[in-house]
């Protein structure tokens, strides 16, 4: 199977599992048996930026709420109006597949389904742009204008990323405008047609950065609320893109 496939067949077990009651730990071993039988590694598991004082210790990312991005598994018992934040990486026959979601937990509030019904828009708003001869900077102002309009701000800490034998390779996607903060900003790379890339915007109520927790892998928003982001991977070609991922539930342009 092609990686694409791998993790968007297990992010929709993670999905059809994650209800009240349910302990992140027992999604993690769910988790790690299907990438097993899938005949796939995880990618998550061992992978160590500069930024991180120690490997990640799971397969997959899990947590909820104010949580951002990178969470590391605990033992925390899902609860009805829960956000529950889900990332995963995995490498079948030498490449690599990456994808996630945030999963509405039991009855969510009406301000939480907006967001995240504008952070799945958010990310398609971005997908709209991809084509080849597209600069990546021009994926994030769609994304920031869309965001902005419905009364949201995008995390400015973390990007999307080429993928490839490796999960983050090449080319790093801003879903922001980053030119406009950052003038200086140099990585204004081409679209070019058969690159793979992720798509991740991370969407809050008001915090722009987020903090790192002492886990030294999560951050979460400095106000407490809550976070949101979808991630789709996509290839580019001349005529627009190809969404390799399927793991959405109700994903279309016009989300």
């Amino acid at each position: 199977m092609k990686p694409e496939d791998v993790v968007s067949d297990i992010l929709k077990a993670i999905t059809e599992k994650a209800k009240i009651g349910i302990n992140l730990l027992d999604l993690e071993k769910t988790a790690e048996t299907l990438i097993t039988l899938y005949g796939a590694t995880s990618a998550n598991k061992g992978y160590h930026p500069k930024w991180s004082p120690s490997p990640f210790p799971s397969v997959i990312c899990l947590g909820v709420n104010d949580v951002i991005t990178h969470p590391v598994p605990t033992d925390y018992i899902l609860k009805d109006g829960d956000l529950l934040h889900v990332d995963l990486g995995i490498m079948v026959n030498g490449m690599c597949g990456d994808a996630g979601l945030t999963i509405p937990i039991g009855e969510v509030s009406n301000k939480d389904r907006h967001l995240l019904k504008y952070s799945k828009g958010a990310l398609y708003e971005g997908i709209k742009v991809v084509k080849a001869g597209v600069k990546v900077t021009e994926i994030g102002v769609a994304i920031e204008r869309y965001v902005v309009s419905h009364g949201f701000v995008v995390n400015r800490l973390f990007m999307g990323h080429g993928i490839g034998r490796t999960m983050h390779e090449g080319i790093q996607i801003p879903h922001f405008d980053i030119l406009f903060e950052r003038p200086d900003y140099t990585n204004t790379a081409v679209l070019v047609e058969g690159d793979i890339i992720c798509i991740e915007p991370m969407i809050t109520y008001k915090d722009k950065f987020g903090y790192k927790d002492k886990d030294g892998w999560t951050f979460r928003t400095r106000d407490k609320k809550k976070s949101c982001f979808f991630e789709n991977m996509v290839r580019v070609t001349n005529l627009g893109c190809e969404v390799l991922t399927s793991h959405i539930i109700g994903g279309e342009l016009n989300a």
